[in-house]
This record gives C-alpha cells, sequence and structure tokens, in this order.
C-alpha cells in the first residue's frame, strides 16, 4: 500500500516559511522611525542599510541554489531561517549603525536568500509538474501573507511597547513556528520516499534532461525573463520599504503605511491566486506582460498622488500586480530549463532582482532626500516596469504541455 502523497503538506510548509521569511524581511520600513528617534540615523543612512540586505540577499541567492542542488532543499531553508530569526534577536540589541548594517544588513540577507521564494519554489517544482503553477502561486501566497499579518504586527508592538520587542517576537516567530515546521514536514523530494511529482502512482513520469546554469546563461530567453524580473525588484521594494515614509509626507499617521501595504498585500494575495488559476488558459507570458503595465501604472499614479484616497487606490493596483510575477517567472523559467539546476539557475535570475532592488531602495531615499519628494523615484520605477513589458512581450512562453519535472535529485 502506497503512502498518501504529501505534497500539499510541503506546498503548506513553504507558505508558512514564506510568510515568516518575508513578514520579517520587509518590517525594516517599520523601524526607520523608532530607530531615527532613538539614535537619530537619517533616512539615507537607513535606506543603505536596507540596500545592504537586498544586495547581500541577491549575492547569496547563487550560491544558496548550489547547495540545494547539491544537498536538497530542506537542510539549506531550516538553517536559513535559524540565521533569520537569531538575526532579529540580534537586532534587539543594537545601539551603533554598523550593528543595524550588520545584523539586518547582512546577516538576515544571507538567511532571507536560502529560506526565501527562490528556494522554496525549488522545493515546490520538485514535488509537482503538472500542477506547478497552480502550486507555486499558492504556497507564494506565503508572501503576502507575511506583510499582511507580521507588518501590522510589527508596528503595533513599536507602538505599545518598543521596537526592541518588537525585533525579539519577530524572531521567535522564525525560531520556534518556522524552522520546526520545516525540520519535522520537508522531504527534499518525492523519490526520495518512493513518490513521484503530483502524486502520480502510475510511475510513468520520465523526468526530462534539465539545462545547467550554463545553458541558461546562453539562453536569450533567460535573459529577457531575468532582466523583466530585475525591473520588478526595483519598484517592489522601492514601495516596500519607503511607502511608510510617503504616507507621512502626504500628511497621514505613522501607522497607515503599514495599513496600506496591508491592503496591497490582501489584493496581491487575491490575484496570486487567480494567476494560478489563469496561467493555464492565457498563459503565463500574457499574464506577466499584463502584471507589469499594472504596476506601471500604479507607480504613475503614486507618483502623481497628492491626497491619502489615492493611496487606497494605489494599494489595490500595486498589490494586483506586486507578487504574482514571481510564480509566474519561475514558471516559466523552470519550464524551459527543468528542475535539476534550478537553484543555481534562479539564484542567478534573484541575485539580479536584488542588484535592482538595492538600487531602488537606495535611490528612493537618496531622491528624497536630495529633492524633498519621492517624485522622482516613483516615476523611475513607473519606467522601470514599462521596459520589463518590452523585454516580456519579445519573450516566447513555454508550451503549457511541456513534461517538465525533476531530474536526478537529492534523496
Amino acid at each position: 500500500m502506497n503512502n498518501p502523497f504529501i505534497g500539499k503538506r510541503i506546498v503548506f510548509i513553504a507558505f508558512l516559511t514564506l510568510t515568516g521569511a518575508f513578514g520579517l524581511n520587509l518590517t525594516a520600513g517599520q523601524f526607520f522611525a523608532p530607530l531615527n528617534q532613538v539614535y537619530g540615523w537619517g533616512l539615507t543612512t537607513l535606506s543603505l542599510g536596507v540596500s545592504l540586505n537586498m544586495l547581500m540577499w541577491g549575492l547569496f541567492q547563487p550560491l544558496m541554489g548550489k547547495l540545494i542542488d547539491r544537498f536538497g532543499p530542506k537542510p539549506v531553508i531550516a538553517g536559513s531561517a535559524s540565521l533569520m530569526g537569531i538575526s532579529f534577536l540580534l537586532s534587539a540589541t543594537i545601539t551603533e549603525i554598523w550593528q543595524f548594517f550588520l545584523y539586518y544588513g547582512v546577516f538576515t540577507a544571507i538567511g532571507f536568500a536560502g529560506c526565501g521564494s527562490m528556494a522554496n519554489s525549488v522545493l515546490v517544482s520538485r514535488w509537482y509538474v503538472q500542477k506547478r503553477v497552480v502550486m507555486l502561486a499558492r504556497s507564494s501566497m506565503g508572501m503576502n501573507i507575511g506583510q499582511l499579518l507580521l507588518l501590522p504586527v510589527a508596528g503595533v508592538l513599536i507602538a505599545s511597547t518598543d521596537f526592541r520587542i518588537a525585533f525579539i517576537v519577530l524572531g521567535l516567530i522564525m525560531l520556534l513556528i518556522v524552522v520546526p515546521f520545516v525540520l519535522v514536514g520537508v522531504k527534499n523530494s518525492p523519490q526520495s520516499i518512493g513518490q513521484n511529482p503530483d502524486g502520480d502512482i502510475t510511475f510513468n513520469f520520465t523526468p526530462p534532461q534539465s539545462a545547467p546554469l550554463s545553458e541558461a546563461l546562453r539562453s536569450s530567453e533567460f535573459w529577457l525573463a531575468t532582466l523583466a524580473f530585475a525591473t520588478c525588484g526595483y519598484s517592489l521594494y522601492m514601495v516596500a520599504i519607503h511607502l511608510p515614509k510617503y504616507a507621512v509626507d502626504l500628511g497621514g499617521g505613522v501607522a497607515l503605511g503599514g495599513q496600506i501595504l496591508g491592503i496591497a498585500a490582501a489584493a496581491s494575495a487575491v490575484s496570486m491566486w487567480m494567476t494560478g488559476q489563469l496561467s493555464k488558459k492565457y498563459g503565463k507570458r500574457t499574464l506577466l506582460i499584463g502584471l507589469y503595465f499594472i504596476r506601471a501604472i500604479a507607480m504613475a499614479l503614486l507618483a502623481n498622488s497628492t491626497t491619502i484616497p489615492e493611496l487606497y487606490i494605489f494599494a489595490l493596483l500595486y498589490g494586483i500586480s506586486s507578487m504574482p510575477i514571481i510564480p509566474l517567472v519561475t514558471g516559466i523559467i523552470s519550464e524551459r530549463f527543468g528542475a535539476n539546476a534550478l537553484g543555481s539557475i534562479l539564484g542567478f535570475t534573484w541575485l539580479l532582482h536584488q542588484v535592482f532592488a538595492a538600487l531602488g531602495v537606495f535611490l528612493g531615499g537618496y531622491f528624497r532626500t536630495l529633492s524633498g519628494s519621492y517624485h522622482i523615484s516613483f516615476w523611475s520605477s513607473s519606467a522601470m516596469l514599462l521596459l520589463g513589458v518590452l523585454l516580456t512581450i519579445v519573450l516566447k512562453d513555454p508550451s503549457t504541455k511541456q513534461n517538465t519535472g525533476t531530474a536526478h535529485v537529492p534523496q
């Protein structure tokens, strides 16, 4: 008698891990105000610390991808989630700016590189082939729920207690909830427990050959998808980090930015679910073009906003077009190049994504300090996303009938 297929359990744990990982990593903007009040650290300096986080996260993506390809996702995700939790506990002790740079800018980023979207995308892709995009979309909803839950939690803790307590609580969430689930519930691959992707009990699944990273780097399709994805990174983290400050600039309270991001996260969760359902009918490329364009419009609206109600309209448009881009790009790359070296390939894709994310975060603070407004910053994001539209238009959509899957993976 065959054991029940545990793919849905894997998807749930990936969802839970992404909830914690993204929730923690995107709370940095919530800490800007108290760190400025207590220590006098300016916006440009704090933005540089977050840019360091984005850059280190990207630089460690290829290394984490290689470790995943060699040892499997489970040990990498568990160890990386532990590092994130410990880094937040250490952040509760900061008194000098170099400590913020080290604990959040370096240690948290390294941990996030190994338990964020890339690692969990590889994990889910090993367990599902025919339902890959649907399951990637479902697990990726954790990115939205993490923002929806943990950003407001961080804000409430900071306002009602102390920023140090907020760091401690967030760190314990990773160490006491996420890490145990990964250690107990995750298996590296279905083959490691005698199962096949998608729970195929007929054992007729034949893994196709997977392309190595060197082949991906020679492919125009890889570069078109990756460079378009980089424009996503530029705008995604500029908004996540700087929107709380922008809301204050428009006359809102210190908690308004977190509320706006929460609305965007809720809209993104709905859009993420719909993306998984619509991808087979309309194709991933078509959906990507639409999402890049909607976000370009949203950033243009944000650049011209002068009142608080306009921020709510922005939140809906931005939320619809934010996180759903990630499983679509992951799906396109995995279908084109297979799953055997997917960690290394996606690691390189995320490297460029994060280089642009770091640039967006830094320029957001720099232009705000230089000109006194975020106008230039948000318009530059809109222009970047229009470039993403053009790059994706040229991209070929892999056949949905292609039977891509998992080649030999660690047992």
